[in-house]
């Protein structure tokens, strides 16, 4: 009998050959019968229609069928393609990972069935990867799984990931945020390598993975179970110790029969199912540590310095504390633990804080069964026979080099062997300004301290990147009513194209959209000798995956950025915005010695304000931005009484932004010195020579008396843009600039209705790029 892997074989033939025979299908036919696909006709490719669509949707784009690139973000267009995949042929496929190959070239091409020699004319949302992998893991299932339940439905959920990975002290924070952040990515693929080499399975049995969880489709036997419960309950005691109790992994391994992947309906009822399972497992979370949680213990260290300076933690003993400032090999002996100028830290922090700088550079991430040897650091997590009596552990190093070993996952990219996606864009202390180069150092000085190039950027350089207020901008966006599109998601194969495909947009397509400079109001793309440092945004991703992302960075930039990933998954998931939402965000501006826990706390509520706000009617209206949110803000709001709030908007819609707020900040940045000239080792900020602050304050006037009486506001502005317009006609070349500036600010047009309302936001955002301090 043929092997699971001659599915996936079967599924490069068809990337190769355009078409596959009906008999070639027969030894599988049980499995792809599940999946409602005609075994009796040959298959060919076919454009694949966008996976966020609506089934019925006429209006429906289609991808392009190119391969897997990190560096092309794959848009669908609005008529379908030929189906052909280019680039594929027998070279590529020697040596590499069978697997790996699929999804490369079978993820954005789809297949139907050749009926009477006669093409099929319907497009489905079907990838060719996807359906090929999961055929695979139901024929593993129905030739290996015991009983009438033959399916095995392992779903797995992190709780508390934001308490884990956000509370941590300044000292590096951006760095070891980074990879903290980046260290609990990495243990959602351990864990489910260890589950799959547990039970005897592989890579193809991955529904999805990301967002703090991941599916698995497993053969059902009493043994898998028994493994799978064994190391949800070991893992769980490790998370206890080296958390605090801050992060619990919730697993729960589901039998089914095959009728439920026949009926769609059961399907959605079993994945409910094990969602209330693992919601009760959360409820109960570290039920088998309760002696432990009521025991009191004393601390093992006693003195704030001596205590880990990043996660505070201070029950561990001198022998696993280390000297954040000296290398692996040279540490010194606890006795001389209380020395000056030492800065002291877990064993996780340390090797955490050394990781922050290699991401930026990863090619690569390769697993040891035992400890490596030198002195780089490293991460490590309990194998599946991990127990407290008998410690065995796995390790994983960041490389910058790649292999095709099987120990070697690459990062980002489907041309050697597993890959691991990683939203890796960060900025470096190299690519820095000289200005904000200068102003690093000056603040590492008190950490005796020097920035090396490869550094990942402080927020310090960061801030002083910004044009005009040396500020840290922190931006959270999420995707709006996920769950509610994939629980009415009834066929596995799409769930598993639709979760895929969104995490390649957030890991890897992010990093592109993060070195693009679509959104320009500076013209920074423009600028010569440096000024800005180098090309790419002055921003660094903390977290991308799953639906949602939180990016610091220059605050200018990342208020830029903000409208180039809205429009770049407004694109990408075409056919999703009228059927289920867009995306939500907030963005809140911060001094860079700010504690970025804060950071992360106000940014959220900041994005968790946009998706429940209204425009005055009553009725919340997501899909929409909230830029330098702040509580004075929300309280000055709240001040004006339920009648007169929508008078002072703290979000919008993006069609508002869009028609209002970004052709406003074009006109400000005309109004600005046409040529300016900035010195390179010096503060930059924007040089607006045709009005002045008074002027601002007076527009900020004009937005407090519209508050108070509503229409009468109008006499104020006029008064205001009277002397403005004795400015602009002192250069006969300034009059069309002084009418589209009226053009904005007295319009009249139903899409940028209420425009008022949000005319704060502008003027925040001109007040700060003026700033000078």
């Amino acid at each position: 009998m043929p092997s699971t892997q001659s599915i996936i074989q079967l599924g490069l033939k068809l990337l190769k050959n355009g078409r596959l025979d009906a008999n070639e299908l027969g030894s599988y036919s049980d499995a792809f019968s599940i999946l409602k696909v005609d075994v009796s006709n040959p298959l060919k490719l076919a454009a694949l229609k966008s996976v966020f669509s609506a089934p019925d949707d006429q209006t429906a784009k289609y991808y392009n069928p190119f391969p897997l690139n990190p560096e092309h973000i794959n848009y669908p267009c609005d008529s379908a393609p030929p189906g052909d995949v280019p680039g594929f042929g027998e070279a590529e496929v020697a040596g590499s990972n069978e697997l790996t190959l699929l999804e490369k070239y079978g993820t954005f091409v789809s297949v139907v069935a050749i009926t009477d020699d006669v093409d099929s004319a319907v497009h489905t949302q079907t990838p060719v990867y996807d359906l090929f992998k999961t055929a695979a893991a139901i024929d593993d299932c129905l030739k290996k799984g015991e009983g009438n339940d033959k399916f095995l439905l392992v779903g797995c959920d992190f709780s508390g990931i934001q308490d884990t990975v956000y509370t941590i002290s300044s000292k590096g924070a951006l760095k070891t945020l980074r990879a903290r952040s980046f260290m609990l990515e990495l243990l959602t693929e351990h864990i489910i390598h260890e589950i799959l080499t547990a039970v005897g399975s592989n890579r193809h049995a991955v529904v999805y993975s990301g967002g703090g969880g991941f599916s698995l489709l497993l053969p059902n036997s009493e043994e898998s179970v028994r493994k799978i419960n064994d190391f949800r309950t070991r893992i769980n005691e490790w998370t206890f110790d080296e958390f605090s109790g801050r992060l619990f992994i919730a697993m729960d391994a589901l039998p089914f029969g095959n009728e439920e992947l026949l009926s769609g309906m059961s399907f959605r009822n079993i994945r409910q199912t094990q969602a209330d399972n693992l919601d009760r497992l959360k409820r109960r979370k570290f039920i088998d540590q309760f002696d432990q949680l009521f025991t009191p213990s004393m601390p093992k260290q006693l003195t704030v310095t001596t205590e880990c300076q990043i996660s505070r933690r201070d029950d561990l003993p001198d022998e696993f504390m280390f000297d954040i400032g000296v290398e692996l090999g040279e540490q010194m002996s606890p006795d001389n633990q209380h020395q000056d100028g030492r800065i002291w830290v877990s064993e996780s922090c340390y090797h955490q804080f050394r990781i922050g700088d290699k991401l930026a550079a990863a090619q690569s991430v390769v697993r040891y069964q035992t400890m490596p040897e030198g002195t780089e650091p490293f991460f490590k997590f309990p194998d599946v026979n991990w127990s407290k009596e008998d410690k065995s552990w796995v390790y994983y190093r960041i490389g910058d080099q790649q292999s095709k070993s099987a120990d070697c996952w690459i990062m980002n990219d489907w041309t050697a062997g597993q890959p691991i996606l990683y939203a890796n864009y960060v900025r470096k202390h190299g690519e820095l300004s000289e200005y904000a180069k200068k102003r690093e150092n000056e603040s590492l000085k008190e950490e005796k301290r020097t920035a090396k190039s490869d550094h990942t950027a402080t927020f310090q350089g960061l801030a002083a990147s910004s044009c005009g207020a040396d500020l840290i901008g922190a931006l959270r966006m999420d995707v709006d009513n996920l769950g509610n599109m994939f629980s009415n998601i009834d066929n596995l194969v799409l769930l598993s194209a639709c979760s895929r495909i969104l995490n390649i947009f957030f890991k890897v397509y992010l990093n592109k959209i993060c070195f693009d400079r679509k959104t320009d109001i500076l013209k920074k793309s423009e600028a010569v000798d440096r000024v800005w440092g180098n090309p790419g945004r002055n921003v660094s991703i903390i977290y991308a995956g799953g639906d949602d992302l939180f990016i610091v960075g220059a605050w200018d930039d990342t208020v830029e950025l903000a409208f180039d990933i809205q429009k770049a998954f407004e694109s990408f998931t075409y056919g999703r915005l009228k059927n289920e939402g867009g995306i939500s965000g907030g963005l809140t501006l911060h001094q860079p010695k700010f504690p970025l826990y804060q950071m992360a706390s106000l940014s959220a509520g900041a994005e968790a304000y946009a998706k429940h706000d209204d425009d005055g009617d009553g009725l919340q209206c997501k899909n929409r931005i909230s830029l330098f949110y702040d509580h004075s803000k929300l309280h000055r709001k709240m001040r004006l009484g339920h009648h007169h709030r929508s008078r002072y908007m703290l979000s919008m819609e993006w069609t508002l932004a869009y028609a209002f707020l970004l052709p406003l900040m074009g006109v400000y940045q005309r109004c600005s010195s046409s040529e300016p000239m900035f010195n390179p080792s010096e503060r930059k900020r924007m040089e607006v020579d045709k009005f002045s602050f008074g002027t601002i304050e007076k527009w900020f006037a004009v937005i407090e008396k519209y508050q108070q009486s509503n229409l009468l506001y109008l006499p104020t502005m006029a008064r205001v843009m009277r002397g403005l317009e004795h400015e602009f006609r002192k250069n006969r070349d300034d009059s069309d600039l002084f009418e589209e500036l009226v053009a904005c600010l007295y319009t009249t047009e139903q899409g940028k209705k209420n425009w008022i309302s949000h005319f704060h936001i502008a003027l925040n955002w001109l007040a700060y790029l003026r700033r000078t301090a």
